[in-house]
């Protein structure tokens, strides 16, 4: 398989595995609300009832193969159905696009089977994971203004497991034992792009505990000094996750970033007069969209910033 045709075969599998995923995360959210079971209950049309038939719940095609509408009671399909579904494709595919930026995940998957090859994947689907809960969380706090905890605390569980895994099976990658990344830095945070921050002594699984540390301290304390008016209780919840699987220097950056963003969406929602100054806004979306620009163009944004401080 030449290396061009895997990488297109590669946008096309993660779209539809996006998409899919995204499906999921719909039915999730919807029953979530409606306080349904989850996984138990079948998937049936809101509106009269129905239990779908599985051409009914094909991702995308399904909503153009029907025209947008349930088969038995004709009742409209919100556009929201098979548009999460394409949004979560369309990130699966940022995030490869992400990785095959990168020079060392080419090279590590020349290495198969390797544990380069192993920290390669791990890193990429754990991402996809990562995607998905912070795309999960923040439709659903945008919706309700409320945050999936339960949710929260297993993705909390995942990301530490799985970035440990990619310290210890770092100590065994060619990568990692040449010195081929700054600092001997893992795969994951080379791709992350902050080797200019990063201190080395904290490098690995010492970098994901300080990210979640400070992130979650600092929206802690704006919760606490606000007494929750500022941001809601789940927010730091939020906040540790994504601290976590970006590390400490990553952390800080995203905290400059969701102060900013969250600023800018405030003073355009109150000159449209869509909320007035006393009214919350959902900042959990502000959070994972400041996460997804740290992971996609954090060596960008960490090099425009220090171009700043240096003129």
């Amino acid at each position: 398989m030449s290396t061009i045709f895997f990488i297109h075969f590669m946008y096309v599998f993660l779209f539809c595995l996006g998409a899919i995923v995204g499906s999921f995360l719909l039915v999730v959210i919807l029953r979530s609300e409606q306080e349904e079971e989850i996984v138990k209950t079948p998937s049936h049309c809101p509106y009269c009832g129905k239990k779908l038939v599985w051409y009914e719940l094909v991702p995308i095609l399904s909503f153009i193969v029907l025209k947008g509408k349930c088969k038995n009671c004709q009742h409209k399909i919100p556009f929201m159905y098979p548009a999460i579904e394409i949004v979560t494709g369309l990130l699966f595919m940022l995030v490869f696009w992400k990785f095959n930026t990168s020079p060392l995940f080419h090279i590590a998957l020349t290495y198969i089977p390797s544990f380069d090859a192993m920290l390669a994947w791990l890193t990429l689907f754990l991402w996809l994971f990562y995607v998905s809960i912070l795309l999960l969380i923040s439709i659903y706090d945008f919706r309700n203004f409320v945050v999936l905890d339960k949710f929260l605390y297993i993705a909390l569980l995942v990301g530490f497991v799985g970035e440990l895994s990619l310290f210890l099976i770092g100590k065994y990658s060619a990568l990692y034992t040449k010195s081929i990344v700054p600092f001997g830095l893992s795969f994951r945070q080379f791709l992350g792009g902050y080797e200019l921050l990063i201190n080395p002594w904290f490098t690995g699984i010492w970098d994901n505990l300080l990210g979640m540390i400070i992130a979650w301290g600092v929206i802690q304390l704006i919760v606490t000094l606000s007494k929750g008016r500022a941001m809601g209780n789940g927010d730091p919840i939020i906040a540790a996750f994504i601290g976590l699987i970006l590390g400490m220097a990553g952390s800080i950056v995203f905290l400059l970033l969701s102060f900013i963003i969250g600023g800018i969406y405030s003073v355009i929602l109150l000159l449209l007069k869509k909320k007035t100054i006393k009214q919350h806004i959902a900042f959990g979306p502000i959070l994972a969209v400041s996460a997804m620009l740290i992971f996609l163009f954090g060596h960008q944004i960490v090099a425009s910033y220090i171009n700043l401080l240096i003129r």
